[in-house]
């Protein structure tokens, strides 16, 4: 067993949820900061020293410091799996420009400062009586941050995207002008999944819905079973995703549909032990079993030994969750059609490189309705999409399966989510993944960020290869 590594990971997850308990929620370890003029993001993959490092705390300033800065990137939580976060000179967090700007609680709307984090527009919006209609499931990303990577939900027909909600942004280019842009404008598409390459953030008015409670269940179940029944799983379910396992048909169903029941009885601690449960036993139990060459042999028995859950939770605790174990994620979209041809050459593809002592590894599958039409290089676009998200351990070996899994999504033609592990991919196959939409994309660039200042060594990659 790769010791050094596995303790690493057990370890590090250990401490996580065991300071958010002593902190009584207040802080969480493992989540991207600069400290003593050093960054680290949130698994403490890219740890270095900027030039500069700038706190703003008003539109003006950021203003200011875009029109005199040199090369500049800004990070929210941190919570990212590639280098897009890695700033070539002037490092910039939007954690002190954070909270409302204004209300208009007759049309549900509310407009949010861009650094302001998720978790705390949720709360702002529940002391208004209102909610996201759906959400993704971490809450320590920034509300610009999430629509710089076109962050999704999961669901049949009617929900996809924050950006959904979204009346309009204010967005600082590179050369420090001001715009307000509304869905229908490109340059609104082309920063929503636009990893910063045009623009910082700064507002966001959001379309909120009055709040309500979510009935949020887990169950095992067999994986012959959910693709005989997917559509109609799809169909009966508000939101609805899936987690499979290598080495066994045992596949997890995870559903969130809205309900006019009372609140389960001490429901938020009990969906906290149950995530803190979840991340210490993959981290531990699921590594040991990948290292030790027992997984093949004991994974069905292991993942039937799970037990569903039945929560009535408010919205936002039950689409958010807190607490995370050290681990990597890859996430590409396919056709919807292509789901389990797709998601069954992932995990096979686990299953012949095991040998080579790959951590302990399972692939959520998520989905998206067809007709997203608010960004030009975001993954979902367009078309109807499944989301294959593979969590691993960041513990030695992903490595050399990530970059098998890359190649087999460029032979298919699936694209890739920005803001999650993504190392081989070029401008070359963001040309030929997104056509027209992508020469859009970069004119906009070349318009509103002419000398590069929000360019790193990631966005030149894509982009400028």
């Amino acid at each position: 067993m790769k010791t050094r590594s596995y303790l690493y990971s057990g370890l590090t997850t250990t401490l996580n949820i065991v300071l958010f308990i002593a902190t009584f929620g207040r802080f969480i370890w493992l989540e991207g900061r600069v400290r003593n003029g050093v960054f680290r993001n949130w698994i403490r993959r890219f740890r270095y020293r900027p030039i500069k490092f700038v706190e703003p705390a008003s539109e003006e300033q950021i203003i200011y410091l875009v029109k005199n800065a040199g090369e500049l990137r800004v990070f929210g939580a941190g919570h990212s799996f590639n280098d897009g976060v890695v700033a070539d000179h002037t490092l910039m967090s939007l954690d002190k420009f954070s909270g409302i700007i204004r209300k208009d609680l007759a049309n549900k709307q509310i407009a949010f400062k861009g650094g302001t984090r998720v978790r705390k527009v949720t709360r702002l919006l529940l002391e208004h009586g209102l909610a996201f209609r759906a959400l993704p499931s971490h809450d320590a990303q920034s509300i610009g941050g999430i629509l710089s990577t076109d962050v999704h939900g999961t669901g049949g027909h009617d929900w996809g995207f924050v950006s959904q909600l979204v009346k309009s942004i204010k967005l600082v280019d590179g050369k420090g002008d001001l715009h307000e842009c509304r869905p229908a404008d490109d340059l609104f598409k082309a920063a929503i999944g636009g990893i910063g390459a045009v623009g910082i953030i700064t507002e966001v008015v959001v379309e909120a819905v009055d709040r309500f409670k979510v009935e949020q269940k887990t169950e095992i179940s067999n994986l012959s079973y959910v693709k005989g029944n997917l559509d109609r799983l799809l169909s009966e379910n508000d939101h609805l995703s899936l987690y499979l396992f290598p080495f066994t048909d045992k596949c997890q169903i995870n559903s969130w549909n809205h309900t006019k029941e009372k609140q389960s009885f001490l429901g938020p601690l009990r969906e906290f032990v149950s995530i803190s449960l979840d991340a210490l036993l993959a981290a531990w139990v699921g590594n040991f079993l990948a290292y030790s060459g027992l997984l093949p042999k004991l994974s069905s028995m292991a993942h039937s030994l799970k037990r569903g859950t039945n929560l009535v939770l408010e919205s936002n605790a039950a689409f958010n969750r807190t607490i995370y174990h050290l681990h990597q994620e890859l996430e590409f979209t396919v056709p919807y059609e292509y789901t389990f041809d797709v998601a069954r050459r992932t995990l096979e593809l686990y299953e012949q490189m095991y040998h080579q002592g790959l951590p302990y590894t399972i692939l959520e599958v998520r989905f998206t309705p067809a007709g997203h039409d608010r960004t030009f290089i975001g993954a979902g676009r367009g078309r109807r999409s499944t989301w294959l998200d593979l969590l691993t351990n960041d513990t030695r070996g992903f490595e050399e399966y990530y970059a098998a899994i890359e190649a087999l999504m460029k032979e298919i033609g699936a694209r890739p989510h920005l803001g999650k592990f993504c190392h081989s991919f070029g401008q070359a196959d963001m040309e030929r993944l997104h056509g027209e939409n992508f020469a859009k994309f970069i004119q906009l660039v070349d318009k509103h960020d002419p000398e590069n200042k929000f360019a790193n060594d990631f966005t030149r990659r894509l982009f400028r290869d």
